[in-house]
């Protein structure tokens, strides 16, 4: 079973080495402000200046509180992209399955290893009234799969084959009464479905440049080794947006801020990009590390063990690509790949699935720093629910109608972009279109 985190238990004070962070800070900035303000003035504002189709305005909050626009959302956005439901490691031989229930698009989902040998999704539902077909959550099954409410059997590849007192139906042909099946397809070893029946775009069509982006990336050699499920009181946008930044990462605690010493930062002790492009709708940032940063304690065992390489071509110390609209791939030195998706249940609900990969241990040593690892990003993601859950109730008091971004939000602006490009044939909650 995934662990679960607790937000609510996240109610320890701040500590003293983070308020002296936060003061140390708030001291240099005011000293290169009043200092040298032209100059620190010069370094900024550089992805305003590359992307200035993004523009610099403030962004509304009402997309984050109102059930009209999550209705909109489902329409509009879910329904009309490719959507990842999880890795092929999932269905690793044929007859195995698992079922993803999909609130925000009101579906079941059966995505099952065929006979064959191909993976296809289905929506979950027996052809005869409409009875969820599976309920268990995965599984594997001897050749068919069979209905609890009137026996209708289904082969691996989603065709009728069996129905119970069959001659006594007045019309029935089992050819057209199989499941009904959702555009399925992988890439990289995730599986992706799409609810229109003829989807706009093929997958890689969809994906556009981060196929090639991410064509050297060797993820066969990655596997799934600890997996969180949270759920959030907050809209999937709020939970997106903040892992979609670093600018919070010295302020919003202990252990955010224990990260900050190993990232690039200007000389006020705030994040920076090395990298930030777009692929369509899809982005990427990457920053790089302190080249003064020298471990100690722990950090220095952990440091001093000997891993297998696994050298992935990324560009910087740390990779972050946003898939639009809910998943992220992102990668950290030693072969550590992890993925969020972020699955809206109501305006304000939302389930974050965290996922952490790494290449198989060769001894008890990589095994250790494994769940060293895990444990630090877990720590550093318990913060972030605070954070997510606090911002949202903010947003929700309607004391503010907009909000603001700084220029290393850029990536921020891009998904918002993305977000508007496929909203703007929503008919209007708010007057906006």
């Amino acid at each position: 079973m995934p662990e679960r985190n607790r937000a609510d238990v996240l109610t320890a004070p701040r500590s003293v080495a983070l308020l002296a962070r936060r003061d140390a800070m708030m001291a240099r900035h005011t000293a290169l402000t009043f200092g040298r303000g032209v100059a620190v003035a010069s370094e900024l504002k550089r992805w305003a200046t590359k992307y200035p189709d993004l523009g610099t305005g403030p962004l509304p909050v009402e997309p984050y509180i109102s059930p009209e626009y999550a209705e909109l959302e489902r329409e509009h956005i879910f329904r009309r992209v490719w959507l990842n439901v999880g890795r092929i490691d999932d269905v690793p031989t044929p007859g195995s399955y698992f079922v993803r229930e999909i609130a925000v698009c009101g579906a079941s989902v059966l995505v099952i290893h065929g006979s064959d040998g191909v993976i296809r999704a289905f929506h979950n539902v027996c052809s005869h009234r409409s009875n969820k077909l599976v309920w268990e959550e995965r599984g594997q099954c001897g050749g068919y799969l069979s209905c609890c409410f009137h026996g209708w059997t289904y082969d691996l590849e989603g065709k009728l084959r069996g129905v119970l007192d069959e001659d006594n139906f007045h019309e029935i042909a089992r050819e057209r009464l199989g499941l009904s099946p959702l555009a399925t397809d992988t890439w990289k070893g995730f599986i992706f479905v799409h609810f229109q029946h003829e989807p706009e775009e093929t997958l890689e069509e969809y994906l556009g440049g981060m196929t090639e982006e991410l064509a050297d990336h060797d993820l066969g050699a990655l596997h799934l080794t600890f997996r969180y499920d949270v759920e959030e009181r907050a809209n999937w946008k709020v939970a997106i947006d903040a892992q979609n930044e670093i600018y919070h990462l010295p302020i919003l605690g202990p252990v955010h801020g224990a990260f900050t010493d190993i990232l690039e930062t200007n000389e006020e002790g705030c994040t920076r990009f090395s990298h930030f492009k777009r692929f369509g709708r899809h982005t990427l940032w990457a920053t790089g590390g302190n080249p003064d940063y020298v471990p100690a304690g722990v950090e220095q065992l952990i440091g001093a063990v000997p891993i297998t390489p696994l050298e992935l071509p990324t560009n910087s110390l740390f990779d972050f690509y946003v898939l639009f609209p809910n998943m992220v791939i992102a990668f950290l030195p030693g072969g550590m790949m992890f993925t969020y998706n972020f699955w809206p249940q109501a305006v304000d609900r939302t389930v974050w699935e965290i996922r952490f990969h790494f290449p198989k241990p060769t001894d008890a040593a990589e095994l250790v720093v494994q769940h060293y690892r895990k444990t630090q990003l877990r720590d550093a993601l318990a913060e972030d629910i605070a954070g997510h859950q606090n911002v949202y109730a903010g947003l929700a008091s309607r004391a503010k109608s907009e909000f603001f971004l700084q220029d290393e939000e850029v990536q921020i602006r891009s998904f918002h972009a993305s977000w508007h490009e496929l909203m703007d044939g929503a008919v209007a909650v708010d007057g906006r279109w």
